[in-house]
């Protein structure tokens, strides 16, 4: 935990992280200081401490038609790890890809909008990538937990 933050950082953490439009007046008011104040430090937290990634929304991707979530773990020759990296940042379906540790080397998630073009992102697009050699392919059932924001609560 970076020692350097405040209670007063980690008491606007919390509240963005309980409700990212939480108006800078609000916590201002909890926190018996002016809203310029919370503005300047959620500015330093963001560009000088790096702690915040990016301020985002969270979409529903059932809602809009992708009602399929995989996860496709990936066996590549290492020596075409970059250009792998690169195409698969390239498939718009796929919102996560990682390299991992373990028995594969590539893990990526992402949604299609049926079994078909799952099938197609997996079989006309990733499987024949360069340096891919196999692929394993999951569905994933039901969602019992996700969190896209560190539960933050020091």
């Amino acid at each position: 935990m970076d020692k350097s933050l405040d209670e007063i950082d980690h008491a606007i953490l919390r509240a963005l992280c309980k409700d990212g439009r939480t108006i800078y007046r609000d916590i201002a008011k909890k926190l018996n200081v002016s809203p310029q104040t919370i503005s300047d430090r959620v500015n330093k937290l963001k560009d000088d401490k790096k702690v915040f990634q990016k301020f985002t929304i969270e979409l529903d991707p059932e809602k809009l038609g992708y009602d399929i979530e995989f996860i496709c773990e990936l066996d590549i020759n290492a020596s075409h790890m970059d250009q792998i990296l690169g195409i698969l940042d390239k498939i718009p379906e796929i919102h996560v890809i990682k390299i991992t540790t373990g028995i594969h080397d590539i893990l990526c998630i992402g949604n299609a909008a049926s079994i078909n073009s799952l099938h197609d992102i997996v079989e006309k697009q990733i499987s024949l990538i360069e340096g891919v050699n196999k692929t394993y392919t999951s569905i994933t059932l039901r969602k019992v937990k996700q969190n896209q924001v560190l539960n933050y609560d020091k």
